[in-house]
């Protein structure tokens, strides 16, 4: 197995919200992979400032 930077993942979304989400990385011009992790880190930094902010 090639060793990688990059770790595949299955998630299960439904029918309607993996529409909503390829209509707008269409719009925007990113691929869904991109646009899954550029989401996901915001949320994940923006949680993380959150939860530092509480403590």
């Amino acid at each position: 197995m090639e060793k990688t930077d990059r770790a595949r993942i299955q998630v299960t979304l439904s029918p309607a919200l993996l529409e909503r989400i390829d209509a707008y990385c269409t719009r925007i011009g990113v691929t869904r992979s991109a646009w899954i992790q550029i989401v996901l880190a915001e949320t994940l930094d923006r949680r993380e400032r959150e939860l530092g902010d509480a403590l």
